[in-house]
């Protein structure tokens, strides 16, 4: 997803980035025809900024973060990394952002509390 929005204007142009075969995706299928070429570019970029519009401001500062040259996950903000795990995957998901981060907020806290319960966490 880091390397979609990277690259989201030549996407949007219909164009591949000269380095698309770094990301294992090729957009097509190997056809013979000229127009397909454009489709898969165009709609992948339709598809990155459909979840991305899902995120909100988390999703503005992981395009800000990700085309200002954060590379990496862990160099990313908080909310980038939230925004990045919600709109990774094959598909989208089926609940909305805001849901999705307080249901994992939920799952972290029962857990760290349970393990402190057992001793197992300072």
């Amino acid at each position: 997803m880091t390397w979609g929005i990277l690259h989201l204007r030549s996407l949007e142009n219909g164009d591949w980035p000269s380095d698309h075969k770094d990301s294992g995706y090729t957009g097509s299928k190997g056809s013979r025809h000229t127009k397909t070429k454009f489709l898969p570019a165009a709609l992948f970029f339709v598809e990155i900024t459909a979840r991305l519009k899902t995120t909100g401001e988390a999703g503005e500062a992981l395009v800000d973060e990700v085309q200002g040259g954060i590379e990496d996950y862990e160099g990313l903000s908080r909310p980038a990394q939230r925004a990045l795990n919600f709109i990774s995957g094959w598909r989208r998901r089926r609940m909305d952002y805001k849901s999705w981060v307080r249901q994992r907020r939920y799952r972290v806290n029962k857990l760290e509390a349970l393990l402190r319960n057992q001793g197992q966490l300072l």
